[in-house]
């Protein structure tokens, strides 16, 4: 039969420990409860800094006031400035150049109809003037004879000056309206170069004016954004400052949220509180908390009997262990910092019956339980450990030339289990097997050795 044998060190703690926050950024008067006292819920455990309460709520008041002036800017800032479209110019433009275009393209209709009117209708030929000339053409050896001849040769002269004046008007009137119509056509040329310049103006100054409506609508957007954005602010602000005048309106009191023993407060009077702090009030009920060390873990189970020593009294104390956690960092740390296994520990909690506990009470514990019935049992002693093998050494006995005598032989085991004091093996050990459990001299396989 083995007994495991553990021992440690622990506390007595709080079976439930509540813990409650300061608010943030209040400096601390005074500290109206001591460690270890008995509260009830609401009792007044610190006092904070009324003038420096005060102060925080005028600067956060004076902080609201100036988001909410930052936030009419913002709106003034959104709202779009008055401006004359990018195509306004343009606009004008291109109409003006449409209306002079439409001008010249009729100026030249009305041109070019008056040169083709005038080039197809030249003056008409006389007839009468044509045989005259032909006449006098064929009688002129006659022109001499009589007065007759010479009366028709001057009236035939007389109607081809006339022929000839009039076609030479024409032609002049048709040169003129050729010249007109060429300079009519020159004319809506250029206003035709015009208005395609005026349309390609107008195209661009539309592109501009379609990137100045968006960047208007990104800047709008932007804006939005941050007027939202400030709004969050003011929001969060006027959350804040209802909180310092509740503080003011509950005088700087901060109560207990439960009953139970107050433990601390985190802070000291003068300090002021980052909001982090927490105050530690622990519940009436207490229980009894040991670390087990690494090695030790698995050696005790839930409902095993411990016995605790409480510091300075000789008195021992049967608790249960009801419940098994892993030891914190910081636990283990102390723990290492004795000079004792910590890494990797447990810890295990146990409640003493009807005996009341006062935490923080510091004790020491040892618990043990039999581990089972085994074949073999063994002192630890008689084990010994070579390169990785285990075996004892027995005394066997063999005749020598004085007689008998008893010589170390080696046996082979291994070990199943072992407490501070025994080991179970499993080997060829029998009932007669002497076994050498201690020397008074180092021995080894092969030696000879006296029995006592």
């Amino acid at each position: 039969m083995l007994t495991q044998l553990v021992t440690g060190s622990g506390t007595v703690t709080a079976k439930e420990q509540y813990s409650q926050s300061l608010p943030e950024g209040q400096k601390v008067k005074k500290v109206l409860v001591k460690p270890q006292t008995t509260v009830e819920a609401g009792q007044a455990l610190i006092q904070l800094d009324m003038d420096y309460l005060a102060e925080k709520i005028e600067e956060k008041s004076r902080e609201i006031e100036k988001l909410n002036l930052q936030l009419e800017q913002q709106k003034l800032a959104g709202q779009e400035d008055a401006r004359t479209p990018e195509t306004a110019q343009a606009q004008i433009a291109l109409n003006n150049a449409e209306i002079l275009l439409e001008q010249a393209q009729a100026d030249y209709d009305q041109a070019a109809a008056e040169y083709e009117n005038l080039a197809n209708d030249p003056p008409a030929a006389d007839s009468g003037q044509t045989q005259d000339s032909g006449q006098t053409q064929d009688s002129g050896q006659d022109v001499d004879q009589g007065e007759g001849p010479d009366t028709a040769g001057q009236t035939s002269q007389g109607g081809n000056s006339s022929g000839a004046g009039e076609y030479e008007k024409w032609e002049q009137e048709v040169q003129a309206a050729k010249d007109k119509m060429q300079s009519a056509a020159d004319t809506l040329n250029s206003q035709a170069i015009s208005y395609n310049q005026a349309v390609e103006q107008y195209e661009l100054a539309s592109q501009n004016e379609a990137n100045a409506r968006q960047n208007e609508e990104k800047k709008k957007k932007s804006n939005t954004l941050t007027v939202e954005g400030i709004q969050v602010d003011i929001e969060g602000a006027q959350a804040a400052l209802k909180k310092l005048t509740d503080i003011q309106n509950a005088e700087g009191i901060v109560s207990a949220a439960s009953s139970g023993i107050f433990q601390s407060a985190g802070v000291t009077e003068g300090d002021v509180t980052a909001g982090t702090e927490q105050i530690i009030i622990a519940s009436q009920a207490a229980e009894a908390k040991g670390l087990i060390d690494q090695v030790d873990v698995g050696k005790i189970q839930e409902g095993d009997k411990i016995n605790i020593k409480f510091s300075g009294n000789t008195d021992t104390l049967e608790v249960k262990a009801e419940r098994f956690e892993q030891a914190s960092a910081q636990e283990t740390s102390s723990k290492e910092e004795e000079g004792q296994a910590g890494s990797g520990g447990m810890v295990w909690y146990g409640q003493a019956g009807e005996k009341e506990l006062k935490t923080g009470t510091s004790f020491t514990y040892e618990a043990s339980k039999e581990s089972g019935s085994y074949e073999q049992v063994i002192p630890l002693s008689a084990l010994h450990q070579v390169q990785g093998q285990t075996f004892v050494l027995t005394a066997e006995a063999r005749d020598g030339i004085l007689g008998q005598v008893y010589t170390a032989i080696s046996v082979p085991v291994t070990v199943l289990d072992k407490d501070d004091k025994s080991a179970a093996v499993k080997s060829a050990l029998n009932n007669k097997s002497l076994i050498i459990v201690e020397s008074s001299k180092y021995v080894e396989e092969g030696n000879q050795v006296r029995l006592e």
